[in-house]
């Protein structure tokens, strides 16, 4: 759908209520609404609030975002919700070896490996970083749920945090929850997990989400705005 000439993202869904969010780093506009609701009457709840997307779409533009990273020493990158600087070290032999040390991420690598060498170092670290945790939130919810996940994998995902296969009983979790905060990545798992509950975003999920993790709603709005630059 095409407002006002911007781009709005549209997912219809089996909720009450229309939810309106703009999501950095370009302002991307989503909207999530009723399945019964249609384009013309979805256009005019988005003109409605088209001074709060401005105001919020100005504010993301204002921010400094890099446009592509360079994998160097002194660049920013973030794990587990802490912003650390890269610190790159060339050695002679040995496998590539990623370590945190004070406000550093330590890259020891090859002194022939390219920037984008140490990008596949990095996020192999990252992911070794997140299964683990990822394995110990499944296993605390499991049982509080009632439910039983057959597997898990984690990948890089460029829409969605995490997706759950009710079918396979299988779950999906985005590589980059490595670089998200504990209790981010906890609301995504308890999301999945309930997907075998409940297969749908209806009512009945929603009601659950609220009972079992309260805050789920403000650590999804937390997530969305996490400044997460590939």
């Amino acid at each position: 759908m095409t407002v006002n000439g911007l781009h709005i993202d549209v997912e219809r869904k089996s909720i009450k209520h229309i939810h309106l969010s703009v999501y950095p780093p370009d302002g991307r506009v989503h909207v999530s609404a009723p399945l019964r609701y249609a384009d013309a009457a979805l256009e005019q709840f988005v003109l409605q609030k088209w001074a709060w997307i401005e105001q919020k779409r100005q504010l993301m533009a204002s921010f400094e975002h890099p446009t592509q990273r360079r994998y160097v020493s002194g660049e920013e990158h973030w794990f587990r919700g802490a912003k650390y600087r890269l610190k790159v070290n060339r050695q002679t032999s040995g496998a590539h070896i990623i370590y945190i040390s004070g406000d550093y991420i330590v890259a020891c690598v090859r002194p022939t490996t390219t920037p984008q060498g140490v990008a596949r170092a990095l996020a192999a670290w990252h992911k070794s970083q997140l299964a683990p945790l990822l394995a110990r939130l499944v296993a605390k919810w499991q049982p509080v749920l009632g439910v039983s996940l057959a597997d898990f994998d984690v990948r890089q995902m460029s829409r969605r945090w995490g997706s759950c296969s009710t079918a396979k009983r299988t779950a999906l979790f985005n590589a980059d929850l490595a670089k998200v905060s504990v209790d981010c990545v906890e609301m995504v798992v308890v999301h999945e997990l309930l997907h075998l509950v409940e297969r749908n975003h209806s009512p009945r999920f929603y009601r659950l989400m609220d009972a079992h993790l309260p805050a789920w709603r403000t650590l999804k709005t937390k997530l969305n705005q996490f400044p997460i630059h590939h």
